[in-house]
């Protein structure tokens, strides 16, 4: 076997390295154990799920990024060791806690000690994969929790008892053992073994080379490819900052090296790795997820979210586009571009497991099930070529890796499920629904800004997974409550507690991206941001005009999806202050301002928008002539 692999314990950080992949290839063994034969019962599958990837957290992440594994391993080892006994306490007591009373069965010192420790490594764990934000969050809502008794009215509440808070939190199946994590051990987990799976048998080089044989050649090529092959990988990874090193890697150098500056490369990645997540068909797991939450079909989910996510990539290209042209960006040769017809004909097979799972979703199967069917399906195809086949010791290293990359997930999942424990047992959820209402005054857009604040807020540095749960369940209500359909209000809280991977200060994807480019972090932030501009316009135009939800009639969504894809155009040419020449103050204002009456999709603002817009392409269009006959003159006069 390999020693990268299976090193052998012939020191301390060995031994560690050693345990963690034998522990990681056992509990990606048992998921696909139960992807084929069935899950075990919820509590008991979520509880193994957790104290396991617990284990990893803490012998693959250390305390401190400064500290040597040798020094972190003086606290990891202990901590890993915890979450081994409190694993195999949860399994022995299973039967007792899955038969006894909620909240009023007895209660052991063993229960009550392992319950507040469980929380505080949830924590830890949280912290360690993916930095302090969603702790905090999750330490705010204890803190009200526990002392909301003293809050001034309209905050107060009824605090649990410390007993009765612990039980909730750890001895039922709706905090630390709840929802988020019964969707990290189920579907979940899967899903991100079959990205695994796809990058381990070349699939992610596939998707780079096929993006470069269809826009590497255009104007812009670099920055396309960047949005086509993360926006394909990023709708099954489901986060936006592993995306981002997934695919950024190859295309922000790329980028650069055709003269894009390090800050637009890397907020062009960022950019694009954060669309992945709102792309059907899987949407980081959340489309799974919403629809179960929501009680409708899956396929009514991606029917939703196509033409808001198609808007998306649309501004996301556009922009690329015009920037390209705006500093006579050279494209990629076609001679130095991977032939289309030869990388189709030496990767067309990975599109048959992708193929194979929409449809069996379609069908009526479960996520899980469907997940599991892709990754066999993906398995056998993957033997029918030689530079795809993996060996056994290939497969152990893909088995390693995603279940490396569930515990990102798994631990913010968890966390997520205190601050949901919290909602259930203080009722803190319908609160915050009368609270939002009060401070909106009954303004409607002023109600939407506050829940996108708060869901912005809520979803800083979590997976898309957790990040849809949390705000699903506090914010999500408030819309419900004044009158939205649920499909609008629940696409307007997802779209929402998104924004924070390309939002500064926070922008976790255009750190990465920044990292990578070896760029200014703010700036690459302010990029991805104006990159990604429809994420923050768009769900406001679906919730005043349903139809880009596809609700209504199929002449008044082509419609409306049509004025809304001129308006995304025109709008991207605004904020790069560029079309066919540099925008004047005048054109730039005429055109940002048709832009966004198009976007409304009603035919008044329609007509005005077609109107503003002629005027601003008009003036651009003259002044462009201008500059031409003044480059001819020189070239005359040289």
């Amino acid at each position: 076997m390999q020693e990268s692999i299976f090193p052998k314990p012939t020191s301390l950080v060995n031994a560690i390295k050693l345990s963690a992949a034998l522990i990681a290839i056992g509990i990606s063994v048992f998921h696909l154990y139960t992807g084929a034969f069935g899950i075990i019962e919820a509590y008991g599958m979520r509880t193994i799920h957790l104290m396991t990837l617990m284990i990893l957290t803490f012998l693959y992440w250390p305390a401190s990024k400064k500290w040597s594994k040798e020094k972190s391993a003086v606290i990891d080892i202990p901590l890993a060791l915890i979450c081994l006994a409190i694993d195999i306490y949860l399994m022995v007591n299973h039967y007792r806690f899955t038969t006894r009373e909620w909240y009023t069965g007895p209660m052991n010192i063993f229960d009550i000690s392992f319950g507040w420790i469980t929380m505080v490594l949830v924590l830890e764990a949280t912290r360690r994969v993916a930095g302090l934000a969603l702790p905090i969050v999750a330490l705010c809502f204890v803190g009200y929790t526990l002392f909301g008794q003293f809050f001034p009215y309209p905050f107060t509440i009824r605090s649990p008892n410390l007993l009765i808070f612990i039980d909730h939190m750890f001895m039922t199946p709706h905090a630390l053992f709840g929802v988020p994590v019964g969707v990290s051990a189920t579907f979940v987990f899967l899903f991100i073994m079959f990205a695994s799976l796809l990058d381990q048998t070349g699939a992610g080089k596939f998707i780079i080379n096929f993006s470069l044989s269809v826009v590497g050649w255009a104007t812009g090529g670099p920055a396309k490819v960047a949005v086509i092959a993360s926006g394909l990988f990023g709708t099954i990874s489901g986060h936006s900052v592993a995306n981002v090193y997934g695919t950024g890697t190859f295309t922000i150098p790329l980028m650069k090296k055709m003269g894009y500056k390090p800050e637009y490369a890397g907020g062009v990645e960022a950019a694009a790795s954060a669309g992945g997540q709102i792309m059907p068909p899987i949407m980081g797991a959340a489309a799974f997820i919403m629809a179960e939450i929501i009680g409708v079909s899956y396929l009514s989910i991606c029917k939703a979210a196509l033409l808001p996510a198609l808007l998306y990539f649309t501004a996301v290209f556009a922009s690329t586009h015009i920037e390209a042209l705006k500093m006579g960006l050279k494209s990629i040769p076609r001679s130095e571009l991977p032939p289309l017809k030869e990388t189709i004909y030496k990767g067309f097979h990975f599109i048959i497991p992708i193929f194979l799972l929409i449809f069996v979703l379609v069908r009526g199967y479960t996520p899980f099930r469907a997940a599991f069917i892709a990754i066999i399906a993906l398995l056998i195809v993957a033997m029918a070529r030689k530079s795809s086949r993996l060996n056994f010791n290939e497969f152990l290293s893909a088995l390693i890796k995603g279940a490396r990359n569930a515990v990102v997930i798994a631990s913010c999942c968890a966390c997520a499920g205190i601050v949901v424990g919290c909602l259930d047992i203080t009722g803190l959820g319908i609160k915050f629904v009368d609270i939002i209402l009060n401070l909106s005054q009954g303004i409607f857009p002023l109600l939407l800004l506050l829940v996108m604040l708060a869901c912005l807020i809520l979803g800083m540095g979590v997976p898309t997974a957790p990040a849809y749960i949390i705000v699903a369940m506090i914010a999500a209500p408030s819309l419900i409550k004044v009158g939205l359909s649920p499909i609008s209000a629940h696409m307007f809280v997802f779209y929402s507690c998104l924004l924070s991977a390309i939002t500064p200060p926070v922008a976790l994807a255009a750190y990465a991206g920044a990292a990578i480019a070896e760029a200014n972090v703010i700036k690459t932030g302010v990029n991805a941001a104006k990159l990604g501009f429809v994420k923050y316009i768009v769900p406001f135009v679906f919730v005043y005009n349903a139809a880009l939800l596809m609700e209504g009639s199929a002449a008044f969504i082509i419609f409306s999806f049509a004025t809304a894809f001129v308006g995304t155009i025109a709008l991207s040419a605004a904020m790069e202050g560029f079309l066919l020449t540099f925008l004047s103050p005048l054109s730039r204002l005429a055109i940002f301002a048709g832009s966004v009456l198009l976007l409304i999709s009603h035919i008044p603002t329609d007509i005005a928008g077609v109107v503003l817009l002629a005027i601003g392409v008009a003036q651009n269009y003259r002044s462009s002539k201008k500059v031409r006959r003044s480059e001819g003159n020189l070239e005359v006069v040289g």
